[in-house]
């Protein structure tokens, strides 16, 4: 599922202002190891990197624009190994992380825009540092995007 808005009209996560008058894309990233595996998705919404060719092209030559947008996809993810005492005492709230993906798949300027506890940032940041996404793609050409992650606390049952 693909849900579409700005980001004052709300995706799955708060205003975090990463995004401004851009078309918010938000998906949920199935977390699981296994079909029988508790982990909650997480949220994730993108947001193409204003200043790209193909955003341009796209704007001036809207007949070639009909191939679209595709969204990243994570093709090699890792979850974060966290403290259970700290997941336990913060469950069920968000590490909210933001960053590029580059045309490339690799997310850089990585930041924690939100944590309950800074303990939990570094486990958070190492995980995503090995993530390798197939890259966005709009009108057939790769661009970079924005993207916020919405990172649930929980503990495997």
């Amino acid at each position: 599922m693909i849900i579409m808005s700005t980001e004052d009209s709300g995706g799955g996560l708060a205003k975090f202002k990463v995004f401004s008058n851009e078309q918010v894309y938000t998906v949920y990233l199935d977390m699981r190891r296994t079909a029988t595996d508790p982990s909650p998705s997480w949220t994730a919404e993108y947001a193409v990197l204003r200043g790209t060719a193909a955003q341009a092209d796209a704007a001036q030559s809207p007949i070639r624009s009909q191939q679209g947008l595709v969204l990243p996809f994570p093709s090699v993810k890792e979850q974060p190994v966290l403290p259970a005492d700290l997941v336990r005492r913060y469950l069920r709230k968000l590490v909210v992380v933001y960053a590029i993906i580059n045309t490339d798949g690799k997310m850089e300027q990585v930041s924690v825009k939100e944590s309950p506890d800074t303990q939990l940032n570094e486990p958070v940041l190492n995980a995503l540092a090995k993530w390798i996404f197939r890259p966005g793609e709009l009108n057939g050409e790769r661009v970079a995007v924005k993207v916020l992650l919405g990172i649930p606390l929980s503990l495997p049952e």
